[in-house]
Protein backbone atom coordinates (compact mmCIF):
# COMPACT_ATOMS: atom_id res chain seq x y z
CA UNK A 1 0.00 0.00 0.00
CA UNK A 2 2.87 2.80 1.30
CA UNK A 3 5.20 1.29 -2.39
CA UNK A 4 1.57 2.33 -4.24
CA UNK A 5 1.33 5.32 -2.45
CA UNK A 6 4.89 6.79 -2.93
CA UNK A 7 4.67 5.89 -7.15
CA UNK A 8 1.93 7.83 -7.13
CA UNK A 9 3.35 10.79 -5.51
CA UNK A 10 6.08 10.33 -7.40
CA UNK A 11 4.06 10.37 -10.54
CA UNK A 12 2.69 13.60 -9.60
CA UNK A 13 6.22 15.59 -8.68
CA UNK A 14 6.85 14.30 -12.43
CA UNK A 15 3.89 15.42 -14.15
CA UNK A 16 4.06 18.47 -12.36
CA UNK A 17 7.66 19.25 -13.02
CA UNK A 18 7.44 18.51 -16.41
CA UNK A 19 4.21 21.04 -16.82
CA UNK A 20 6.30 23.58 -15.29
CA UNK A 21 8.93 22.89 -18.01
CA UNK A 22 6.71 23.24 -20.67
CA UNK A 23 5.09 26.59 -19.51
CA UNK A 24 8.93 27.88 -18.65
CA UNK A 25 9.77 27.12 -22.13
CA UNK A 26 6.82 28.44 -24.02
CA UNK A 27 7.67 31.91 -22.21
CA UNK A 28 11.11 31.56 -23.50
CA UNK A 29 12.17 31.78 -19.89
CA UNK A 30 14.14 28.59 -20.28
CA UNK A 31 16.42 29.91 -22.92
CA UNK A 32 17.19 33.27 -22.12
CA UNK A 33 16.82 32.62 -18.15
CA UNK A 34 19.63 30.72 -16.06
CA UNK A 35 19.23 29.33 -12.55
CA UNK A 36 20.74 32.46 -10.54
CA UNK A 37 18.17 34.83 -12.49
CA UNK A 38 15.33 32.96 -11.81
CA UNK A 39 16.22 32.86 -8.22
CA UNK A 40 16.89 36.47 -7.89
CA UNK A 41 13.88 37.42 -9.49
CA UNK A 42 11.94 35.07 -7.38
CA UNK A 43 13.33 36.24 -4.02
CA UNK A 44 12.67 39.93 -5.21
CA UNK A 45 9.26 38.69 -5.59
CA UNK A 46 8.85 37.12 -2.45
CA UNK A 47 10.13 40.30 -1.42
CA UNK A 48 7.41 42.80 -2.53
CA UNK A 49 4.91 40.31 -1.33
CA UNK A 50 5.26 39.00 1.73
CA UNK A 51 7.94 41.71 3.16
CA UNK A 52 10.29 40.72 5.93
CA UNK A 53 9.92 37.16 7.46
CA UNK A 54 8.47 36.16 11.12
CA UNK A 55 11.62 35.83 13.22
CA UNK A 56 10.97 32.11 13.86
CA UNK A 57 11.50 31.32 10.27
CA UNK A 58 13.75 33.74 9.24
CA UNK A 59 17.58 32.67 8.22
CA UNK A 60 19.04 36.11 9.63
CA UNK A 61 17.65 35.37 13.05
CA UNK A 62 18.44 31.74 13.15
CA UNK A 63 22.09 33.41 12.13
CA UNK A 64 21.63 35.77 15.22
CA UNK A 65 20.95 33.07 17.78
CA UNK A 66 24.32 31.42 16.66
CA UNK A 67 26.69 34.24 16.84
CA UNK A 68 25.27 35.77 20.55
CA UNK A 69 25.68 31.92 21.47
CA UNK A 70 29.42 31.80 20.24
CA UNK A 71 30.00 35.34 21.31
CA UNK A 72 29.26 34.11 24.71
CA UNK A 73 31.94 31.36 24.74
CA UNK A 74 34.10 34.25 22.99
CA UNK A 75 33.86 36.18 25.81
CA UNK A 76 35.44 33.71 28.01
CA UNK A 77 38.69 33.51 26.23
CA UNK A 78 41.19 34.86 27.09
CA UNK A 79 42.39 36.08 23.81
CA UNK A 80 39.91 37.65 22.81
CA UNK A 81 41.14 38.66 19.14
CA UNK A 82 41.86 35.01 18.78
CA UNK A 83 38.25 34.14 20.40
CA UNK A 84 37.10 37.20 17.97
CA UNK A 85 38.66 35.75 14.66
CA UNK A 86 37.24 32.25 15.30
CA UNK A 87 34.03 33.98 15.79
CA UNK A 88 33.91 34.71 12.45
CA UNK A 89 35.42 32.10 10.93
CA UNK A 90 32.39 29.65 12.49
CA UNK A 91 29.88 32.67 11.50
CA UNK A 92 30.87 32.37 7.77
CA UNK A 93 31.85 29.30 7.90
CA UNK A 94 28.13 28.23 8.55
CA UNK A 95 26.74 30.14 5.95
CA UNK A 96 29.35 28.95 3.24
CA UNK A 97 28.54 25.42 4.03
CA UNK A 98 24.35 26.58 3.63
CA UNK A 99 24.82 27.88 0.14
CA UNK A 100 26.57 24.30 -0.52
CA UNK A 101 23.86 22.68 0.13
CA UNK A 102 21.19 24.93 -1.09
CA UNK A 103 23.43 24.14 -4.25
CA UNK A 104 23.61 21.03 -4.18
CA UNK A 105 19.78 20.43 -3.94
CA UNK A 106 18.95 22.22 -6.48
CA UNK A 107 21.08 19.79 -9.01
CA UNK A 108 18.80 17.26 -7.97
CA UNK A 109 15.73 18.92 -7.24
CA UNK A 110 15.41 21.69 -9.01
CA UNK A 111 12.04 23.13 -8.58
CA UNK A 112 12.37 22.62 -4.69
CA UNK A 113 15.50 24.01 -5.25
CA UNK A 114 14.51 26.76 -6.68
CA UNK A 115 12.22 28.01 -4.36
CA UNK A 116 14.56 27.20 -1.19
CA UNK A 117 17.30 29.22 -2.37
CA UNK A 118 15.44 32.21 -3.38
CA UNK A 119 13.65 32.07 -0.13
CA UNK A 120 17.08 32.23 1.51
CA UNK A 121 19.03 35.11 -0.70
CA UNK A 122 15.35 36.81 -0.17
CA UNK A 123 16.62 36.79 3.96
CA UNK A 124 19.77 38.63 2.69
CA UNK A 125 18.08 41.43 1.31
CA UNK A 126 14.65 43.63 2.08
CA UNK A 127 13.48 46.56 -0.05
CA UNK A 128 9.78 46.52 1.04
CA UNK A 129 10.69 46.24 4.89
CA UNK A 130 12.83 49.24 4.44
CA UNK A 131 10.91 51.67 2.50
CA UNK A 132 7.68 50.65 4.77
CA UNK A 133 9.80 51.64 8.29
CA UNK A 134 11.06 54.85 6.41
CA UNK A 135 7.76 55.44 5.53
CA UNK A 136 5.96 54.46 8.75
CA UNK A 137 7.97 57.77 10.64
CA UNK A 138 6.97 60.18 7.63
CA UNK A 139 3.59 58.95 8.58
CA UNK A 140 4.75 59.84 12.51
CA UNK A 141 5.88 63.59 11.41
CA UNK A 142 3.45 64.20 9.25
CA UNK A 143 0.88 63.70 12.29
CA UNK A 144 2.75 65.80 14.57
CA UNK A 145 3.45 62.66 16.65
CA UNK A 146 6.72 63.32 17.60
CA UNK A 147 6.91 60.32 20.41
CA UNK A 148 5.79 58.07 17.99
CA UNK A 149 8.28 58.77 15.23
CA UNK A 150 10.94 58.55 17.99
CA UNK A 151 10.06 55.16 19.25
CA UNK A 152 9.98 53.85 15.77
CA UNK A 153 13.38 55.13 14.35
CA UNK A 154 14.69 52.72 16.98
CA UNK A 155 14.21 50.05 14.16
CA UNK A 156 16.27 51.53 11.74
CA UNK A 157 19.22 53.82 13.39
CA UNK A 158 20.99 52.89 17.18
CA UNK A 159 21.81 56.41 18.04
CA UNK A 160 19.71 58.00 21.21
CA UNK A 161 16.16 59.22 19.99
CA UNK A 162 14.85 60.66 23.03
CA UNK A 163 15.93 64.13 22.42
CA UNK A 164 15.41 64.31 18.56
CA UNK A 165 13.20 66.71 17.15
CA UNK A 166 11.39 66.71 14.05
CA UNK A 167 14.49 67.93 11.49
CA UNK A 168 16.94 65.39 13.20
CA UNK A 169 14.17 62.26 13.05
CA UNK A 170 13.79 62.88 9.50
CA UNK A 171 17.46 63.42 9.08
CA UNK A 172 18.06 59.99 10.29
CA UNK A 173 15.04 58.25 8.77
CA UNK A 174 17.11 59.19 5.61
CA UNK A 175 20.47 58.40 7.04
CA UNK A 176 19.51 55.04 7.46
CA UNK A 177 17.56 54.72 4.34
CA UNK A 178 20.43 55.50 2.56
CA UNK A 179 22.85 53.35 4.30
CA UNK A 180 20.81 50.29 4.07
CA UNK A 181 20.57 50.67 0.25
CA UNK A 182 24.20 49.71 0.05
CA UNK A 183 23.82 47.14 3.40
CA UNK A 184 20.64 46.03 2.48
CA UNK A 185 19.87 46.00 -0.78
CA UNK A 186 23.24 46.55 -2.85
CA UNK A 187 25.96 44.20 -1.26
CA UNK A 188 23.72 41.02 -0.78
CA UNK A 189 22.53 41.41 -4.40
CA UNK A 190 25.61 42.02 -5.81
CA UNK A 191 27.58 39.26 -3.65
CA UNK A 192 24.94 36.78 -5.40
CA UNK A 193 25.48 37.92 -8.64
CA UNK A 194 29.94 37.76 -8.52
CA UNK A 195 29.45 34.13 -6.13
CA UNK A 196 26.11 32.90 -6.11
CA UNK A 197 23.81 31.97 -2.84
CA UNK A 198 26.89 31.49 -0.84
CA UNK A 199 28.41 34.78 -1.69
CA UNK A 200 25.40 36.80 -0.37
CA UNK A 201 24.86 34.18 2.79
CA UNK A 202 28.97 34.90 3.63
CA UNK A 203 27.86 38.73 2.52
CA UNK A 204 24.97 38.53 5.28
CA UNK A 205 26.93 36.88 7.86
CA UNK A 206 29.71 39.17 7.86
CA UNK A 207 27.12 42.01 8.03
CA UNK A 208 25.46 40.72 10.80
CA UNK A 209 28.14 39.97 12.50
CA UNK A 210 29.23 43.67 13.05
CA UNK A 211 25.39 44.39 13.90
CA UNK A 212 25.76 42.56 16.58
CA UNK A 213 29.42 42.60 17.95
CA UNK A 214 31.29 45.02 15.64
CA UNK A 215 31.27 48.05 18.69
CA UNK A 216 33.78 49.91 20.06
CA UNK A 217 32.76 49.45 23.35
CA UNK A 218 34.52 47.72 26.01
CA UNK A 219 32.49 44.30 25.73
CA UNK A 220 33.16 44.03 22.11
CA UNK A 221 35.62 46.13 21.22
CA UNK A 222 38.49 43.13 20.90
CA UNK A 223 36.34 39.96 20.20
CA UNK A 224 34.11 42.32 17.26
CA UNK A 225 37.57 43.93 15.62
CA UNK A 226 37.69 41.29 13.01
CA UNK A 227 33.86 41.08 12.05
CA UNK A 228 33.80 45.01 12.11
CA UNK A 229 36.84 45.37 9.58
CA UNK A 230 35.63 42.44 7.64
CA UNK A 231 32.29 44.36 7.22
CA UNK A 232 34.32 47.59 6.16
CA UNK A 233 36.00 45.30 3.38
CA UNK A 234 33.39 43.74 1.82
CA UNK A 235 31.19 46.86 1.72
CA UNK A 236 33.87 48.93 0.38
CA UNK A 237 33.52 48.47 -3.46
CA UNK A 238 29.31 48.28 -3.22
CA UNK A 239 29.57 51.53 -0.93
CA UNK A 240 31.09 53.56 -3.97
CA UNK A 241 29.49 51.42 -6.09
CA UNK A 242 26.32 52.90 -4.68
CA UNK A 243 27.19 56.35 -5.43
CA UNK A 244 26.99 55.87 -9.57
CA UNK A 245 23.13 54.26 -8.70
CA UNK A 246 21.76 56.93 -6.91
CA UNK A 247 23.42 59.44 -8.89
CA UNK A 248 21.30 57.82 -12.11
CA UNK A 249 18.09 57.38 -9.83
CA UNK A 250 18.61 61.18 -8.30
CA UNK A 251 17.93 62.19 -12.29
CA UNK A 252 14.75 63.93 -10.83
CA UNK A 253 15.75 65.92 -8.25
CA UNK A 254 19.63 67.02 -8.67
CA UNK A 255 22.15 64.72 -9.50
CA UNK A 256 25.08 67.38 -10.01
CA UNK A 257 24.80 68.44 -6.76
CA UNK A 258 24.54 65.04 -5.05
CA UNK A 259 27.65 64.35 -6.69
CA UNK A 260 29.30 67.31 -5.27
CA UNK A 261 28.44 66.43 -1.88
CA UNK A 262 29.51 63.28 -1.95
CA UNK A 263 33.03 64.29 -3.25
CA UNK A 264 33.00 66.80 -0.40
CA UNK A 265 31.74 65.09 2.60
CA UNK A 266 31.99 61.85 2.50
CA UNK A 267 34.95 61.14 4.62
CA UNK A 268 33.32 62.65 7.65
CA UNK A 269 31.23 60.29 9.34
CA UNK A 270 33.56 57.89 11.17
CA UNK A 271 32.70 54.78 8.85
CA UNK A 272 34.86 54.44 5.62
CA UNK A 273 31.62 53.37 3.63
CA UNK A 274 28.43 54.68 4.84
CA UNK A 275 29.40 58.38 4.01
CA UNK A 276 29.32 58.03 0.51
CA UNK A 277 25.51 56.73 -0.43
CA UNK A 278 24.33 59.21 2.54
CA UNK A 279 25.88 62.36 1.62
CA UNK A 280 25.03 61.13 -2.04
CA UNK A 281 21.18 60.86 -1.07
CA UNK A 282 21.60 65.26 0.97
CA UNK A 283 23.05 66.52 -2.30
CA UNK A 284 20.28 64.83 -4.53
CA UNK A 285 17.44 66.61 -2.14
CA UNK A 286 19.54 69.54 -0.80
CA UNK A 287 18.44 68.56 2.82
CA UNK A 288 21.18 68.66 5.40
CA UNK A 289 21.84 65.64 7.15
CA UNK A 290 23.20 65.66 10.39
CA UNK A 291 23.90 63.05 13.37
CA UNK A 292 24.30 64.82 16.53
CA UNK A 293 28.30 65.03 17.77
CA UNK A 294 29.22 63.10 15.06
CA UNK A 295 28.86 64.52 11.58
CA UNK A 296 27.26 67.12 8.97
CA UNK A 297 26.52 66.02 5.82
CA UNK A 298 25.73 68.91 3.05
CA UNK A 299 25.99 71.83 5.38
CA UNK A 300 24.92 74.59 3.08
CA UNK A 301 21.37 73.24 2.39
CA UNK A 302 18.30 73.30 5.17
CA UNK A 303 17.02 70.74 7.49
CA UNK A 304 15.33 67.91 6.13
CA UNK A 305 11.49 67.95 5.88
CA UNK A 306 9.32 64.89 6.35
CA UNK A 307 8.07 64.82 2.76
CA UNK A 308 11.85 64.48 1.71
CA UNK A 309 11.78 61.06 3.74
CA UNK A 310 9.37 59.92 0.74
CA UNK A 311 12.05 61.51 -1.68
CA UNK A 312 14.83 59.41 -0.05
CA UNK A 313 12.71 56.62 -0.55
CA UNK A 314 11.58 56.94 -4.22
CA UNK A 315 15.42 57.51 -4.91
CA UNK A 316 16.35 54.13 -3.31
CA UNK A 317 13.46 52.17 -4.85
CA UNK A 318 14.56 53.39 -8.40
CA UNK A 319 18.06 52.57 -7.51
CA UNK A 320 16.87 49.41 -6.24
CA UNK A 321 15.41 48.60 -9.61
CA UNK A 322 18.76 49.82 -11.66
CA UNK A 323 20.26 47.37 -9.54
CA UNK A 324 18.56 44.62 -10.41
CA UNK A 325 17.75 45.07 -14.40
CA UNK A 326 21.75 45.86 -13.99
CA UNK A 327 22.63 42.37 -12.39
CA UNK A 328 20.26 40.40 -14.43
CA UNK A 329 21.90 41.77 -17.65
CA UNK A 330 25.17 41.13 -16.56
CA UNK A 331 24.12 37.60 -15.71
CA UNK A 332 22.54 37.13 -19.25
CA UNK A 333 26.14 37.82 -20.82
CA UNK A 334 28.43 34.88 -22.11
CA UNK A 335 30.96 33.89 -20.01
Amino acid sequence: MEITRMHEVHGYVLFVHKHINISISDLGIGRSMNLHIQVLLLAVAMDILFGEMPGTIHPVVWLGALIRQTSRICERVRWKYVSGLMLALICVSCALVVGILLTRITAHLPIIGLFMMAYFLKSTFSIRSLISSSNLIYKDLSANDHKSARKDLISLVSRDTTTLDSHRIASAAIESTAENFVDGILSPILYYALFGISGALAYKAINTLDSMVGYKNERFRKIGFVSARLDDIVNWIPARLSVFVILIASVPYSPVSALKTCIRDHTYPASPNSGFPMAAIAGALSCRLEKPGSYVLGSEYPDPDPQQILQANRIVLIASFILIVAVVMGLLLPI
